[in-house]
């Protein structure tokens, strides 16, 4: 029986010396190109340099930028007028929040009636 204790307690003082393994965190970013109109997003990637990468390569025109960055557990989205030409982002805890917060962003300009593009929410 002593024996079992002492393997026992060294089980448990070897768990503690392992490395932690961090949680999978979920990233997400938003790019526009105001010249084209062509927009990207992209949701729960490993790391936010990850993110825009992915968002940069799915907007695909030569001038896109990243106009929001979304972290983990929270939601973007992103709405723009019909020709593309104007845009806002926005970033909130829940989704419907987060469109509602784009079209406000996007009706700034007065440039015409703001549609949402893209919006989703990370993990």
């Amino acid at each position: 029986m002593r024996r079992l204790w002492i393997v026992v307690a060294l089980l448990a003082f070897g768990y503690t010396l392992l490395p932690t393994i961090p949680a999978a965190a979920g990233y997400g970013a938003i790019a526009w190109d105001r010249e084209t109109g062509k927009y990207g997003a992209s949701w729960n990637q490993p790391t936010p340099q990850r993110a825009e990468e992915a968002a940069l390569g799915e907007c695909g025109a030569s001038d896109c930028k990243v106009v929001g960055k979304v972290g983990p557990r929270m939601c973007g989205a992103l709405a723009t007028t019909a020709d593309g030409k104007h845009a806002g982002a926005a970033r909130r805890k829940d989704r419907e929040a987060a469109r509602l917060a784009a079209v406000k962003n996007c009706d700034k300009d007065q440039a015409g009636e703001c549609i949402v593009r893209a919006t989703d929410c990370n993990k």
